[in-house]
C-alpha cells in the first residue's frame, strides 16, 4: 500500500505567512483606492475610498440656487451610491487580478487542489 506524500510543515507555514502578508498588503493598497461619481449632469459629485467612506461631496452652486432640498438630497444619495458601486467594481477587479502564491512546490500538496 502506497503511503501518502509527506507534507513539509515548515514550507507550508512559510507559504501561509507569505499569503497572509500578501493579502494584508493588498488590503492596504485597496483602502487607498478612490472612486468618484457624478450625477444630475455633474451637479453633485461624490468620492469614496476603498472602505466606502465618503471622502468628498461637491455640489454645483447652481443647484443650491434652485433651493429644492429634496432634489439635492436625492442627488447626494445617488452620487454616493454610484461611487460605492464604482469602488466595489475596482476592488473586485483588483482582487481577481492578484496572483496567489502557488502551493505546487510544497511536497505533498502538489495537485491537491485540482491542479
Amino acid at each position: 500500500m502506497a503511503h501518502p506524500p509527506k507534507i513539509n510543515m515548515n514550507e507550508l507555514l512559510k507559504k501561509a505567512q507569505e499569503l497572509q502578508k500578501s493579502l494584508e498588503d493588498s488590503k492596504e493598497k485597496l483602502k487607498a483606492e478612490t472612486a468618484t461619481a457624478s450625477v444630475g449632469g455633474n451637479m453633485v459629485t461624490a468620492t469614496v475610498d476603498g472602505e466606502k467612506n465618503v471622502k468628498e461631496i461637491k455640489i454645483d452652486p447652481e443647484l443650491i440656487k434652485d433651493g429644492d432640498v429634496e432634489v439635492i438630497q436625492d442627488l447626494i444619495v445617488s452620487a454616493i451610491n454610484s461611487a460605492n458601486a464604482e469602488i466595489e467594481k475596482k476592488i473586485t477587479d483588483k482582487m481577481n487580478s492578484m496572483a496567489m502564491p502557488s502551493l505546487d512546490n510544497i511536497p505533498g500538496l502538489s495537485g491537491l487542489f485540482g491542479k
